[in-house]
């Protein structure tokens, strides 16, 4: 009865807040629901280990499944997305779609879509698994979006680019142990995650002509005759949880996101440029080094608390501040809730295992960035 009862309190409460939310997550990761915060957090290691990769030193016995597996829209509510966006066999849209693809998002300034996703076997410190990270984006310019919502019937100048990164990684091996930290009360656990990564990148514009003459776009000037560039390579992870005194419950963390970092460029124009031969300006490394520290403590009541300062150096343009909680009731049971001084607040929860969360906007997850 008592986990019924919470059930429904749960269900009603992130009923109420969805109302007024932007972005809502189904099955993602917990630290959906505390605004990202969680870096120090150890509340449930397997999981955890997504967002620091020393959490594998604190799993005991062997477990599979799905992880981290998030989805999140900004100009757009992901059933849009899904109706109008089809994704094509290395990741990116179709470059058949691309003008139709303008033409229904073309009153918005900027449209973006980012999915991540990690499935694979954990146990006692080593992990192996195989993730995913995508990032759509679409930029209509402002000819386009006057001509969109009727202020003009111009088409001239009018134009939208559309950019797609996706990053394979088969496999992801993260390895993490626990040592004593100069006492017998204080313990450091380290963890290192290495990546073997496959990345694609395309980047279609539809201008005056492709948005007159039918569905199809054009390719920019940097892809020259290919749907899209594909590039491989490795990068490396490491994170630190210190626990000062085993008998208090307080945490530190600091996680270096591509400590090694791939060596994957891709040559990049910006969105409106004119795509003629010589376009070309600058390039775009989508994977970036980033630091990020947290620190967690359980106070009253069982309620766990978690501060982060993620990409400390601002190297990705994504420095915040995050702040979140979580009391964890029971039966399967957990209520959270969080706030980004960039992305506002978040709610969430977790229900018989799986969590619900929703926010003004969710934050990428950290080592899971994607950047350009």
């Amino acid at each position: 009865m008592k986990a019924l009862f919470w059930t429904a309190v749960c269900l009603i409460a992130l009923a109420t807040t969805a109302a007024l939310a932007d972005e809502i997550s189904l099955f993602g990761s917990a630290s959906r629901g505390m605004a990202g915060a969680g870096i120090a957090r150890i509340t449930n290691p397997s999981a955890d280990m997504y967002l620091n990769p020393a959490a594998v030193a604190y799993v005991r016995g062997v477990k599979f499944g799905l992880g981290n597996l998030n989805l999140d829209t900004e100009g757009a509510t992901l059933r849009q997305i899904n109706d109008t966006v089809k994704i094509g066999q290395k990741g990116v849209v179709d470059l058949n779609e691309a003008a139709r693809i303008v033409r229904t998002f073309g009153e918005k300034e900027k449209v973006q879509a980012v999915f991540s996703a990690d499935i694979g076997l954990v146990f006692n410190g080593l992990a192996v698994t195989a993730g995913a990270v995508g990032d759509f984006r679409l930029y209509p310019n402002e000819p386009l979006r006057r001509w969109v919502t009727g202020a003009s019937n111009d088409l001239t100048g009018a134009q939208g680019d559309i950019y797609g990164i996706v990053a394979f990684s088969l496999p992801d091996v993260t390895a993490g142990t626990r040592l004593s930290a100069g006492n017998e009360q204080s313990e450091l656990a380290i963890g290192a995650r290495v990546r073997f990564l496959r990345v694609f990148y395309t980047h279609y514009f539809a201008d005056q002509g492709d948005l007159s003459g039918g569905d199809a776009g054009s390719r920019a000037v940097e892809l020259g005759t290919e749907d899209y560039l594909d590039k491989t390579g490795f990068g490396v992870d490491v994170g630190l949880i210190w626990k000062p005194n085993r008998d208090v419950p307080i945490t530190y963390a600091l996680v270096v996101e591509n400590l090694i970092e791939p060596n994957i460029e891709f040559p990049f124009t910006a969105p409106n440029t004119n795509q003629v031969s010589g376009a070309v300006t600058t390039t775009v490394k989508p994977l970036r080094r980033a630091v990020h520290a947290g620190i967690a403590m359980e106070g009253a009541l069982g309620v766990v608390y978690a501060a982060d300062w993620v990409d400390i150096t601002n190297s990705t343009g994504k420095g915040e501040l995050r702040f979140g909680a979580e009391k964890r009731l029971g039966g399967g049971l957990a209520v959270r809730a969080g706030y980004g001084t960039k992305n506002g607040w978040a709610v969430g929860g977790e229900i018989f295992g799986i969590n619900i969360a929703v926010a003004q906007r969710f934050p990428l997850q950290v080592s899971r960035s994607i950047t350009f």
